[in-house]
């Protein structure tokens, strides 16, 4: 019964992400034309963009190549219909709206036909011709739907079915009810998500689905390693569902977010002080800290607003203040981790650090914050110098006989393991990895390799990397720099932790106690992993797929 019930695990397990992923990746939302800028002379650019640098730049989105006009000379966004929002980037020689030079400190809302005045080059807006208008209603009707979600949820509840079968089979006495009970809940959970998304007009579920499959396989994992700790991973799970769903409402309203940041800042300064101070050493790291009998691991929490403070509209990006406010915030960041010795966080925060600075970078932007990317890598080295060393000494040694069963030991039994699992691996409660330390959080890729096989743990590894594919490809129909910085951000930090979680595992990296986003037993990790995925469903401008953005968007 287990040998039939490995091949249907991985035949669930290839239909429920292939039908995700190629719906997720096939389905696009198509770019339109929002209208267009008209410069004296004849020159008339399609305005494809929300957000728009106009200027001398060939880099800019409307480039008036003259040169009175500022190589970045003014910001055009869009606010509605036929509505634009038009603010002066400190240009050498203004610019003027119906003969009224802008204040470069004040925003101004321009409509078709106000005369915009740059450098003695004038221009004006016009909106897109009805036809057009019509044309582009129609071709958005004829995208192609996202998949609808009921055969997944179906064969994600046969997967769940099966496992807890599985389970029992596998450990026998030694499985809890609670355990097989919160497996349950989470099915119960997912088809009322569903239904409850559905009908307040949501149609988008492939990222969702492929969250709700990687946490199946996260409650398996430490229903096998530790049957225990399973309905705390369950009640994380559910507070990182609600916080993505809250996230998702709070997203919608761009200005609303922008003003959360000093409140995130202000949280986050105080989680990473009191992580400095009541912090528990673990492995070298001090990362933990206890409340109420759980661990908390305050830098996982601290990611999701990391993100949000580095994301910017157009507008942010060209603020020194915004700037600088960021780069003071990461320096703080890293400096906290730093002096937490957590070496594995830290590289996380670093690389997500230089793609939202590269996303963010301007002409003064990318001087400050190149230099305190520098800074930050000097810090990093100079603290963590003896801590990477010793990481390090065992990096690609770990079957040398001295070393193998001291600083080897986990790798060496997780790649053992693993390998003995094969594709379809030994079923659920079968492994021996149990008995291995950290199995169901940092060597998690050799445990699913062991107990559901290579071709499921590869699975889990596509998804992240499909998620980030899309946050890329959202950058085309983005609404706002900020969304697309806000998806790009979260993609980089799931893909960087996946990364050095399954190569610290097979030794092609040296362990850096970092979990594998959504399948790691870990609460505070998941939770964070689940309110990141709010950032990419903000980015998601298919027609109604997701909450996170107003229909008439």
């Amino acid at each position: 019964m287990t040998t039939v019930f490995r091949w249907i695990f991985v035949v669930l397990a290839a239909y429920i992400l292939l039908i995700s992923i190629v719906s997720l990746l096939s389905t696009r939302a198509t770019p339109e034309i929002w209208g267009y800028y008209m410069v004296e002379g004849g020159a008339n650019y399609p305005i494809t963009h929300w957000e728009n640098v106009i200027g001398r730049s060939r880099s800019t989105d409307l480039n008036v190549p003259v040169h009175t006009v500022s190589n970045n000379h003014a910001l055009l966004v869009r606010r509605g219909e036929d509505n634009w929002m038009i603010k002066d980037l400190e240009s050498q020689n203004g610019t003027k709206v119906n003969g009224h030079k802008l204040d470069p400190s004040k925003r101004y809302i321009i409509g078709p036909g106000d005369i915009i005045e740059m450098g003695g080059v004038r221009s004006t807006v016009t909106p897109t011709s009805l036809e057009e208008s019509r044309n582009n209603k129609y071709m958005r009707r004829l995208d192609k739907e996202p998949v609808a979600p009921w055969k997944i949820l179906i064969a994600i509840t046969a997967f769940q079915a099966l496992t807890i079968v599985q389970l029992i089979l596998g450990m026998g006495t030694e499985i809890t009810a609670s355990a097989l009970v919160s497996i349950v809940v989470l099915s119960v959970v997912m088809w009322a998500y569903v239904m409850a998304m559905g009908a307040m007009g949501s149609r988008g579920f492939e990222m969702e689905m492929i969250a709700f499959f990687m946490s199946t396989v996260n409650l398996a994992v430490t229903a096998s390693y530790d049957p225990a700790s399973v309905t705390k991973e369950l009640i994380a799970m559910l507070i990182g569902i609600v916080l993505m769903i809250f996230i998702m409402f709070y997203l919608r309203d761009l200005e609303r977010t922008r003003r959360a940041k000093p409140v995130l800042i202000g949280l986050s300064v105080v989680a990473l002080i009191i992580n400095l101070v009541f912090g528990n050493a673990e492995f070298g790291a001090t990362n933990w800290i206890q409340v109420g009998g759980m661990s908390v691991q305050p830098s996982e929490l601290v990611k999701v607003a990391f993100i949000c403070v580095g994301a910017g509209a157009l507008e942010e990006l060209y603020n020194k203040r915004n700037t600088y406010m960021y780069a003071g915030f990461s320096l703080f960041c890293f400096a906290c981790l730093a002096l937490m010795n957590d070496f594995g966080t830290a590289l996380i925060f670093f690389a997500t650090y230089l793609v939202v600075s590269f996303l963010r970078s301007g002409d003064f932007s990318r001087m400050v914050l190149t230099g305190v990317a520098a800074g930050a890598f000097g810090l990093m080295a100079l603290k963590f110098r003896p801590h990477i060393a010793s990481r390090f000494s065992a990096w690609g040694h770990v079957w040398d006989p001295e070393i193998m069963d001291g600083a080897g030991y986990s790798q060496t039994r997780t790649m053992s393991f693993g390998a003995g699992g094969g594709l379809l691996g030994l079923g659920a409660g079968n492994g021996s990895l149990k008995g291995v330390f950290a199995a169901n959080t940092d060597l998690i890729f050799g445990y699913v390799m062991e107990e559901w096989g290579l071709i499921i743990a590869i699975l889990l590894v596509l998804c992240i990397a499909t998620l980030s594919i899309f946050a890329v490809m959202s950058i085309v129909a983005g609404r706002s720099t900020f969304y697309t910085i806000l998806a790009c951000g979260a993609a980089t930090m799931l893909l960087v932790q996946t990364i050095l979680n399954v190569f610290g595992a097979v030794d092609l990296f040296p362990m850096t106690g970092v979990t594998f986003p959504f399948v790691s037993t870990g609460g505070t990790s998941l939770m964070a992993s689940w309110a990141m995925l709010a950032y990419f469903k903000a980015t998601d401008m298919r027609r109604d797929a997701s909450l996170a953005v107003r229909k008439e968007e």
